[in-house]
């Protein structure tokens, strides 16, 4: 007789439970970070044992890069090419609208940033600083290092607009415990000053501004 894996869910969609977990764990990542986060408590949050989860991602640390991938999914805006500040400020905008329909993925990065595991060969899930650092490459000097520099300007403009979803709603988004709040709702969008300053920011850290 065949034996079941370790884990293995007995019955359901196999898909919906991964799909919980991911929700259950974003949700915790968000509010207390990849140190603070327990696996039996994303497993209960999640309606499942830990050996469910375990099953599924493999580690803590596997079902938390799976969360980052998750939370910055979808298709970047597309911006036209454009050497010079407007082309900046769209790139920003970009990053904006992105973010906005994504509730959690704001607070996940920061605390990434700030105490999250090291990624594998130092590399980030998040697909916003590879799109950014392309799209600014043609942007600056060529001076032989402009690839690397291009990489390191991504990431922070990108913990800057991060920063201020941060600061537009300060309290976790992650959902109340109430069923009918399961979902993260929208996060406020950050003022128009906010947005102003990132775009400064950014034109000053290409050289435009």
């Amino acid at each position: 007789m065949e034996k079941r894996g370790v884990g293995r869910p007995r019955d359901g969609n196999p898909e919906e439970t991964r799909r919980e977990i991911l929700r259950a764990a974003g949700e915790a990542f968000a509010e207390s970070g990849f140190v603070g986060a327990t696996t039996r408590a994303v497993a209960a949050r999640a309606a499942v044992n830990v050996a469910t989860l375990h099953y599924h991602f493999g580690s803590k640390e596997g079902l938390y890069r799976a969360v980052l991938e998750n939370a910055s999914r979808g298709t970047m805006p597309a911006v036209p090419a454009s050497p010079d500040g407007e082309g900046v400020e769209r790139l920003v905008d970009g990053l904006f609208s992105f973010g906005a329909d994504r509730p959690i993925l704001a607070r996940l990065s920061l605390l990434d940033r700030l105490a999250g595991p090291p990624g594998k060969n130092g590399t980030s899930p998040d697909q916003r600083i590879p799109w950014l650092a392309e799209a600014l490459r043609p942007i600056l000097p060529s001076n032989g290092s402009a690839a690397p520099e291009a990489e390191e300007i991504a990431r922070a403009v990108v913990a800057l607009v991060d920063a201020t979803f941060v600061s537009a709603a300060p309290r976790s988004l992650a959902a109340t415990g109430d069923p009918a709040d399961a979902a993260p709702q929208p996060p406020p969008l950050p003022s128009d000053a906010a947005r102003a300053a990132v775009v400064a920011a950014a034109l000053r850290l290409t050289g435009l501004g």
